[in-house]
């Protein structure tokens, strides 16, 4: 009996030994980079003096929404999907007649820049 305490204490100690100790994973002591989800608004006017409101939505989920009003009024709502990669989002909307985008963009806390078409415009996140 004895002896099989002792072989099961060696065994018991053997195996200790085989594990890997776990290295603690780093504490970061950055802020976290803000999130490309969520909404955004883009407010001005035309060159032609009108009057615009562009909110694009991006859901965490991958979907995207955007809705246009123009002169105070409701002029186009667009559907579709989108993926960011790198500093690239891509917008990829189900309106066949639509077509899609591919934006380089910066983010911020407050803002997302996209650059596309030779034209940069800044969004505001919503509250």
């Amino acid at each position: 009996m004895k002896r099989l305490l002792v072989c099961l204490a060696l065994l018991s100690l053997l195996l200790s030994a085989c594990g890997e100790a776990v290295p603690a994973a780093p504490v970061s002591t950055e802020a976290p980079a803000p999130a490309l989800a969520g909404v955004w608004v883009n407010a001005g006017q035309y060159s032609e003096g009108r009057d615009f409101v562009e909110t694009l939505t991006l859901h965490e989920d991958g979907r995207a929404e955007v809705h246009l009003d123009y002169r105070g009024r409701p002029y186009a709502d667009l559907a579709g999907s989108w993926t960011a990669a790198g500093d690239t989002l891509s917008v990829d909307f189900t309106d066949p007649n639509t077509r899609d985008r591919v934006y380089r963009y910066a983010l911020t806390e407050t803002t997302l820049t996209l650059t596309g078409s030779g034209k940069e415009v800044v969004y505001r996140r919503s509250s």
